[in-house]
């Protein structure tokens, strides 16, 4: 028995078999990208469950850097030493140190808080002679004024230092000389001579006359001489 294959049957076969071949690869090569695909996202959850999440640094703007306490100098007090050779006590101007509101006042009114005050002459007599050792020039004259009839002559000192101080003013040297003229002659004498002994002071040679006038003599710049003289004088005189 013979068979006859219709050549365009087989024809439409073969085209289905192709046909069913090609698709049958397209689904093995889809089902090969999802496994790669399912395979790369295990690998990505296994690295961040591994890894924790690390938050950026944030760095400040400016940093901050805390200043040292500031230290205050505590008020000095100190000694000034004046012209005349005078030492003047003056305050620290500082917080803790507040300056006296006496001392703030000016030179007149100062003046007449200590000739009004109560206490004795003597004790005026040294604020005086402090007050001049502040006071502006053109008071001088006037504080030795009130100095001279405030100071004794058992506590002289006052007047003394600025009168044989060869850097005192010589207007106020002699407000103090002529009053010295009037004091009692254990004073008087040799407080001239030392004033006469002394090259650089104003008054050297009203001193060295007055010193001529009292004994009556001349021994030049003989300092020694002059000494034994005023002691002979004293001891005759008294």
């Amino acid at each position: 028995m013979r068979i006859e294959i219709d050549p365009a049957g087989l024809d439409d076969t073969n085209k289905k078999v192709n046909s069913m071949a090609k698709a049958g690869k397209t689904l093995a090569l889809m089902v090969v990208l999802a496994m790669v695909a399912i395979g790369a996202g295990l690998v990505i959850a296994l690295w961040m469950g591994n890894h924790e999440a690390v938050a950026p640094v944030v760095l400040p703007d400016q940093v901050q850097i805390p200043q040292p306490p500031e230290i205050v100098p505590p008020a000095a007090t100190f000694t000034n030493i004046h012209a005349n050779g005078f030492a003047q006590q003056q305050r620290g101007r500082g917080w803790t140190n507040p300056v006296d509101p006496a001392d703030s006042l000016p030179w007149d009114q100062r003046l007449d808080g200590i000739l009004l005050r109560g206490g004795e002459a003597s004790d005026k007599a040294d604020a005086i002679r402090k007050l001049m050792t502040v006071a502006p020039a053109e008071a001088e004259v006037e504080l030795s004024q009130h100095l001279i009839n405030m100071v004794q002559d058992d506590r002289y000192d006052p007047a003394a230092e600025l009168l044989t101080n060869a850097t005192t003013p010589a207007a106020v040297a002699t407000v103090l000389m002529n009053d010295l003229l009037n004091r009692r002659n254990n004073l008087k004498l040799p407080m001239l001579l030392a004033i006469a002994r002394n090259d650089q002071h104003p008054l050297k040679d009203q001193a060295k006359d007055m010193l001529e006038l009292f004994l009556q003599a001349d021994y030049s710049t003989n300092w020694d001489q002059w000494g034994g003289a005023v002691d002979a004088w004293l001891q005759q005189n008294q």
